[in-house]
């Protein structure tokens, strides 16, 4: 049984370099760049169906936009955290009719089941696989990834709202909010990792070098976004009052390379692991 943590038998370095060199090849951020595209379709719609949810249990509406605001805060750079709270200030002012609902709904999903198709589409080619599912296959597979990618999402805010319920001071807040991000993140990563690609072998790991290398890319970028935007750039002057808009989907571009950097990685051990089996193999050798 594959162990991934032995890297297949490359050092370190090298497995950061043949994952660097198959990314450039592999042209992973202009993937992201699609998925970034319907990931920022999805959010706001998304964002305004739990609003609207929230806001018909007494009491939850308003502590739920509350929380979505002081996660905006914590994770993303100042000027995209104001155009977050800023739309999820409208967005809970909103009163939609039933049909208007479904309408939202019908453009988050259709958003966010292109996102994971593209996310399957960067996947497959950075394990170097063709999709060959039969259609049926592939939508259910679609539709399953969202649903769970959904519901990691849904569980995270839930797990923040309720940390912001208990009596903790703001540090003892702050950590707890970072470790569920950390570990829900990590199981998003190992969902994708073992159902996404084409791969009829491939077992499931809690966590693979590829995962945690996204997790740590993941919350880099942020790190590195927020200094850079709130402190050198913030694209004010060349986009005026939409560089809030620009910020954000440049922080949507690079953290979903962080993703398809993952799968690189781990592609690349599964890829050097085979080599070595292959020449043990081989009588010639």
């Amino acid at each position: 049984m594959l162990n991934p943590w032995t890297f297949g038998g490359l050092s370190l370095a090298e497995l950061i370099r043949r994952t660097a060199r198959e990314s450039w090849e592999d042209s992973v951020f202009g993937q992201g760049g699609r998925m970034a595209f319907y990931h920022f379709l999805a959010i706001f719609p998304a964002l305004l169906v739990l609003l609207t949810i929230s806001a018909r249990i007494p009491h939850l509406g308003e502590h739920m936009k509350n929380v979505l605001q002081d996660l905006s805060s914590q994770v993303l750079p100042d000027q995209v955290s104001l155009l977050f709270q800023k739309m999820t200030d409208e967005l809970s002012a909103h009163t939609l009719s039933s049909g208007q609902f479904l309408i939202v709904c019908a453009g988050a999903v259709w958003a966010a089941l292109n996102g994971t198709w593209a996310m399957i589409y960067g996947l497959n080619r950075a394990y170097e696989v063709q999709e060959g599912r039969s259609l049926g296959r592939l939508a259910l597979t679609i539709a399953g990834l969202t649903v769970a990618l959904t519901v990691a999402g849904s569980a995270a805010v839930f797990l923040i709202f309720c940390s912001a319920r208990l009596h903790l001071d703001a540090i003892g807040v702050r950590i707890l909010e970072w470790l569920v991000l950390t570990a829900l993140l990590a199981l998003s990563f190992a969902v994708l990792y073992r159902f996404a690609p084409n791969l009829s072998h491939h077992d499931w790991r809690w966590i693979t070098p590829g995962a945690l290398c996204a997790v740590i890319l993941w919350i880099g970028t942020s790190l590195a976004a927020r200094v850079y935007f709130d402190h050198i750039d913030d694209y004010s002057r060349s986009y005026g009052h939409l560089n809030g808009v620009v910020m954000y989907l440049l922080w949507l571009y690079v953290t979903n390379g962080a993703i398809l950097i993952g799968g690189e990685m781990n592609s690349e051990i599964e890829k050097a692991v085979a080599n070595r089996h292959g020449a043990k193999q081989d009588p010639s050798g």
